[in-house]
């Protein structure tokens, strides 16, 4: 059983280049196996039934495969992750709102930074001086409130380590002590 799961797309795929073939086959013999009836003075409805009740079998289970590896494909496919496309496709589930039920822009939209991640990125800020020192410590109290409702908490020790950490823009405007 094993070895299906893991040739699952194989076997899907074969299963439905051979409904295939085997549909387009039994239609051309019940094509030439009509004309024939038609010609000889045969049963040419109950010939005609018999192989289009054929056709229309293999048909129907050749579009339920076909669907299986669609869908497997699309599963096993890696969907790239981008704010963009998720906002576009939010602004379309808004203007049609049956595609809000399959919720693309969820899929599609980049996963959230952690409070990790954005404590380093506004860490990184003030370091290049991109920010003030209030600017920093207000969105750092921000981060911290926010990070307190959601359960995650930096450790205090790295917030005070870096508050008091001195820069360079702090011994730039510091007076030289003597």
């Amino acid at each position: 059983m094993n070895w299906v799961k893991d040739n699952r797309l194989l076997l899907l795929f074969a299963a439905v280049v051979l409904t295939t073939l085997g549909t387009v086959g039994i239609g051309i013999v019940g094509v030439v196996a009509t004309l024939g009836a038609l010609l000889g003075g045969g049963a040419v409805v109950q010939t005609f039934a018999t192989f289009l009740l054929g056709t229309l079998l293999l048909v129907g289970v050749d579009i339920v495969l076909s669907v299986a590896l669609v869908r497997a494909l699309a599963r096993r496919a890696s969907v790239p992750k981008s704010q963009r496309v998720a906002g576009g496709l939010g602004r379309l589930e808004s203007i049609i709102p049956p595609l809000a039920s399959l919720g693309l822009s969820d899929v599609f939209a980049p996963p959230e930074p952690t409070v990790e991640e954005r404590h380093e990125a506004l860490t990184r800020r003030y370091v290049e001086g991109e920010l003030s020192e209030a600017e920093y410590e207000r969105e750092l109290q921000a981060l911290l409130g926010e990070g307190e409702r959601t359960g995650t908490e930096l450790l205090d020790d790295d917030i005070a380590t870096d508050l008091s950490r001195p820069t360079a823009t702090d011994t730039e405007y510091e007076p030289a002590r003597e």
